[in-house]
């Protein structure tokens, strides 16, 4: 029976099918009906959430983790910065300033209209300048949302002895920005890129290799949590992160490059894979009315993640496809170099010599290096709620959690299949 990961996509909506799926198959591993539990799993942005849930094999903490999810409210994992707030502060105590001269300009307006109208035309200069400055601040605070009530979440809900003494591996990546990227003249490369291209800028932490485990028990938690809420830092929401406290680091969230980190186990040698997909409604059509620039800003989000998502699938459906055709010409060649053995060499000169090119050609494909992956791309029989961490109820939690379950129950057979 072979070895297989599991990919977990991030973005807020998967968060409660994530766990729903991922209790399922504790579950189901644990009463004998799935035949073998994943060894690796690794997760995008708010997916580490549920699979550090998973790798910990707790009943008892999945279904604290779904209560978590069913009553939580923003407050408990996110909030204004702590700039953001100071200047709003500032901001308001000069306003109430403002409507006490409006209040004794008001009082001597009878009496004294000349002094009234000087005040007044100084409450005008005055409240131009308090808007100006509230602007300047929001762009010049480091981000509007911050994460500490997370950490505090998650060092609640984590049980880190578990997460590290646990058989299934987890790494969450990240991608530090300023190491990240290319230029034409490294693509244009001879030779070509298109073998030996890895994007850098990667990072991540794991409950597996020794820089993230050899550390004393309280460094090593507080280490997990920090770079894992770093693979959560959402460009245009959040500042970045640190990774080793260097100064020159810029982290942010896994969608940054990539919200399918499907690599991740192929780089270990995994060829059966389990990617949580689901199907997403945030990140289809819609007919929704965007009100609020906060709003369509997360719609653009969502996009750029759903296309960066669709060109990583399609890449390895098209992988598998070259490299099934290539074995197919591969046994045409071999078909027509036996039917040549039975002739003297030199009698089909010109065939001989097209068979030697085939086979030259054969080993200079983009993708002839790679090989074959046996992915199961997991659907959803509907789709799941378009939560936002800015915008979702209860109900939507309550359902994704069901729909995760359900979704859970229906790929057990599927896994089995494929492991076989």
């Amino acid at each position: 029976m072979e070895d297989y990961a599991i990919v977990a996509p991030g973005t807020f909506p998967r968060l409660a099918p994530l766990t729903g799926t991922f209790h399922a198959l504790t579950n189901a591993f644990a009463e004998g009906r799935l035949a073998k539990e994943a060894s690796y799993v690794t997760a995008s942005s708010v997916g580490s959430i549920p699979a550090s849930i998973f790798v910990q094999k707790s009943e008892a903490r999945f279904i604290e983790a779904e209560r978590m999810e069913i009553n939580l409210r923003k407050k408990q994992f996110v909030s204004l910065h702590p700039q953001l707030k100071r200047n709003v502060g500032l901001d308001f105590t000069a306003i109430l300033g403002l409507l006490g001269l409006a209040y004794e300009a008001g009082r001597i307006k009878d009496k004294r209209p000349e002094l009234s109208a000087l005040i007044m035309a100084v409450l005008v200069a005055g409240a131009y300048k308090i808007s100006e400055k509230a602007i300047k601040d929001i762009f010049r605070t480091p981000s509007f949302l911050v994460y500490p009530n997370l950490s505090k979440l998650l060092s609640r809900l984590l049980d880190f002895d578990a997460i590290f003494n646990s058989p299934i591996k987890i790494e969450i990546p990240a991608v530090n920005i300023n190491k990240a990227g290319w230029t034409l003249p490294q693509i244009l490369a001879d030779p070509p890129l298109y073998r030996s291209w890895k994007n850098q800028g990667w990072v991540s932490v794991t409950n597996f290799r020794p820089e993230d485990i050899n550390l004393e028990e309280a460094v090593r938690k507080d280490n997990y949590v920090r770079k894992m809420i770093n693979s959560m830092r959402i460009q245009g929401h959040f500042d970045a992160g640190r990774h080793n406290n260097d100064s020159n680091d810029a982290i942010f969230d896994t969608a940054t490059y990539s919200n399918m980190p499907i690599h991740f186990p192929i780089d270990l040698g995994y060829s059966n894979i389990v990617v949580l997909h689901y199907n997403s409604s945030a990140e289809g059509p819609t007919e929704r009315v965007f009100n609020k620039w906060t709003e369509s800003i997360n719609r653009c989000g969502d996009i750029s993640v759903a296309e960066k998502t669709k060109e990583t699938i399609l890449g390895c459906l098209r992988i598998n496809n070259d490299l099934a055709q290539l074995d197919e010409y591969k046994k045409a060649m071999d078909e027509l170099a036996a039917y040549l053995s039975y002739y003297p060499l030199g009698t089909f000169l010109r065939l001989e010599e097209a068979l030697k090119s085939g086979r030259e050609a054969t080993d200079k494909f983009s993708f002839s290096h790679k090989k074959k992956i046996n992915i199961l791309f997991v659907n959803s029989s509907r789709p799941i709620p378009d939560a936002h961490f800015s915008d979702f109820t209860q109900d939507q939690m309550i359902e994704g959690i069901n729909i995760g379950w359900m979704t859970g129950q229906d790929i057990i057979p599927l896994i089995n299949k494929m492991i076989a």
